[in-house]
């Protein structure tokens, strides 16, 4: 996964308004999956790698849904995203 620049909170509170809820639910998953899946895990034990396995199908159902949301604005009076 590669690093991330923290984005200011008042753009995100900001943008995170223009968003749909389930878009929004989504976008919170994938953050959250992200800091588990970056966690380290023991190579020896079953369970973690089985709730890995589950983290990582949320993760892509939340990828696939942010991946079909347009972020670009449909007319020109729109917010950018």
């Amino acid at each position: 996964m590669s690093t991330r620049i923290p984005t200011p909170d008042a753009v995100r509170l900001f943008s995170a308004r223009q968003l749909p809820a389930h878009v929004r639910e989504a976008a919170a998953n994938a953050d959250r999956a992200e800091l588990y899946l970056g966690c380290p895990v023991n190579p020896l034990s079953v369970e973690d790698w089985g709730d890995r396995e589950t983290v990582l199908a949320q993760w892509h159902r939340a990828d696939k849904t942010l991946a079909a949301t347009a972020l670009r604005p449909v007319t020109a009076t729109e917010v950018l995203s």
